[in-house]
């Protein structure tokens, strides 16, 4: 039995080739880069382990010197090395699993959905009203059900990038002339992989948002063939909303969630070094 994908892609894209798709190749690009950004976060950690695991971050450092000997210190690397490993298998699992859903329901829903563009990939036959009240609430009840979770992970996600951010900053400023060339690396690394990772999902985020309302606006207005369609479609219209990544009514990425974020890093980063001020 065929799945229904293909034979979406049958009825409305009939002449659809994966090997060929730029876009597809742009998301395999995304995905080595996040994969290589963890690898960079994970590696010097990894390293500062190995070098000191007796340092403040590691439990090492409650265990007295003179019972940290080889098999104890030997002990504490595995543990910590196997939580940091466990801890970035997640993250990469959950981000790439993400970028693969995003990526293919927004052309769907920003672009093929929208009425009055000339530059559809899809048939016509998507657009006309049944379909398109059929495609948006399934859209809509998948990413529903799909941000129940999700939503989540980035409200956490969200407050713990702006925190370690902010943390690496403040270390970098008041502490450069302490710290060894090793840890400068380390902050500057983590510092610019946390800033603008999360940047990208915010613009990605802004993106949907922005292109979500012109989506549900072409369809006000538009003639639909028939009185009865368009009374349909007028009701219709009024029930939607626009589809953005949020977690329920508490954190939602839009227009000026980048901005935020950037203010909120740098009042952070101020008001650590105001409240330290030697």
């Amino acid at each position: 039995m065929r799945s229904k994908s293909c034979l979406i892609l049958e009825n409305y894209r009939p002449n659809f080739d994966a090997n060929k798709c730029k876009t597809i190749l742009l998301l395999d690009v995304i995905l080595y880069l996040s994969v290589a950004s963890a690898l960079f976060v994970y590696l010097p950690l990894i390293l500062v382990l190995v070098y000191d695991p007796a340092g403040a971050i590691f439990i090492g450092d409650l265990i007295p010197t003179a019972y940290f000997v080889f098999p104890i210190r030997l002990i504490v690397i595995l543990f910590h090395g196997y939580l940091i490993l466990v801890v970035h298998l997640v993250m990469i699992s959950l981000g790439n699993a993400a970028w693969v859903y995003l990526w293919y329901i927004t052309p769907i829903y920003t672009k093929e959905l929208r009425i009055g563009r000339g530059n559809h990939k899809m048939e016509d036959t998507l657009r006309n009203p049944k379909n398109i009240r059929h495609i948006f609430r399934c859209l809509q009840v998948l990413h529903a059900n799909i941000f129940c979770v999700l939503g989540l992970v980035i409200l956490v996600c969200n407050a713990s990038f702006m925190l370690t951010s902010i943390y690496c900053n403040f270390v970098l400023i008041r502490y450069w002339d302490e710290l060894q060339g090793f840890s400068k690396m380390q902050f500057l690394n983590w510092s610019v992989i946390f800033v603008w990772s999360w940047q990208f999902i915010l613009e990605f985020g802004r993106y949907i948002s922005s292109k979500g309302g012109k989506v549900l606006a072409s369809w006000k207005g538009n003639k639909w063939g028939s009185m009865r369609e368009n009374r349909v479609m007028e009701r219709f219209h009024r029930s939607c909303k626009p589809i953005v990544l949020a977690y329920g009514n508490h954190f939602v990425i839009g227009r000026l969630s980048i901005l935020r974020y950037f203010r909120g890093i740098t009042r952070g980063t101020f008001r650590a070094l105001l409240t330290t001020k030697k």
